[in-house]
């Protein structure tokens, strides 16, 4: 029991260390090029701080060939993001979403994106003859339709990230290098033992992806919010949080089709929890982009009150999936 720990803790500093590694390198590159904080939060951070699900998701098929460790991952990360980060990340600093008609819609696009995905979720989990390269080919032509639409709303938005320091980019390539074999062996043995763990205890994959490898792999994520937040970066943090759950539901599931050569199977759990996943954002996407006015719940503003109800379902999803264990 004592190694399996010791491979779970070791896998998640070695996810914290990497994926710290690549952000802050990243974040030094996007600023020598002089592009908004919203930006490098939607592509750049957003990208780095999702490697950690990307690279548990590979392991997870070929190390532990687990399906449903992979699946549960990028389910369970995108519901992280919003209730768990997004809900201390307001606590501590409450956030103001932008208004600019280049970003005024970001959120729909990304429930839009979210329903989609899950729709082509639900319809490989249900049919197992299906050829799931096509729908992961889908997926990418989506998935690159996003980043062209972030890059043309980029060109017309003149908000340039203001910077103090920079350091050289050599330094910074060096550093990626390092984080990404952070990332490689962390993600390895947090899977390890992430599956070892399943096996004594005689819970499912699926509810091991859903919620231990989800908090593991959100933990970059949550860690450059709660920076973003103490800084008053607020763009920044919102920018990371969007831009990772369409790297996690679209991209990384993309990833999952292309390399998973075994039946899926129609998993209850990862069904039910894919509904959630689309209440959570529907929930969210609704509170900051219209709000309700009659209550003085106001729009494109997520305060202390909204994060403490963030904070309270996510504590009672996960108290929905301890119960699916037993």
């Amino acid at each position: 029991m004592y190694i399996i720990l010791f491979f779970i803790v070791a896998g998640i500093l070695g996810l914290g260390i990497g994926a710290e590694l690549i952000v802050r390198n990243s974040i030094n590159l996007a600023k020598k090029y002089k592009i908004s904080g919203y930006f490098i939060g939607f592509t750049v951070i957003a990208l780095g701080t999702s490697l950690p699900e990307l690279a548990a998701s590979i392991q997870a098929l070929n190390i532990a060939n687990s399906i449903g460790i992979a699946l549960g991952n990028i389910i369970g990360s995108n519901i992280a993001n919003i209730l768990l980060i997004l809900g201390v990340v307001s606590i501590i600093s409450p956030i103001s979403f932008s208004q600019d008609k280049g970003q005024k819609n970001q959120t729909l696009i990304v429930l839009i994106l979210t329903i989609f995905s899950s729709l082509i979720f639900y319809i490989v989990l249900n049919n197992n003859n299906l050829n799931s390269n096509l729908f992961a080919f889908i997926l990418i032509l989506f998935f690159l339709f996003f980043l062209y639409f972030q890059y043309i709303n980029e060109r017309s938005n003149n908000n340039v990230i203001q910077t103090n320091k920079t350091y050289s980019q050599f330094i910074s390539y060096f550093f990626l290098i390092l984080g990404f074999i952070s990332l490689y062996y962390g993600s390895k043995y947090f899977i390890l033992g992430s599956k070892e763990l399943a096996i004594s205890f005689n819970i499912s994959d699926s509810i091991i992806g859903l919620t231990l490898v989800a908090f593991g792999t959100s933990l970059p994520e949550l860690a450059t919010g709660i920076v973003a937040a103490i800084r008053k970066q607020s763009s920044l943090a919102v920018g990371t949080i969007l831009g990772s759950n369409i790297y996690n539901i679209v991209g990384i599931f993309a990833v999952i089709l292309f390399l998973n050569t075994e039946q899926i199977g129609n998993s209850i759990i990862l069904i039910t929890n894919i509904f959630i996943m689309i209440a959570v954002t529907f929930i969210f996407v609704f509170k900051v982009r219209f709000g309700l006015k009659k209550l003085n719940i106001q729009a494109f503003h997520l305060g202390k009150t909204s994060g403490l109800f963030f904070l309270l379902l996510y504590v009672l999803y996960t108290i929905y999936n301890y119960f699916q264990i037993n």
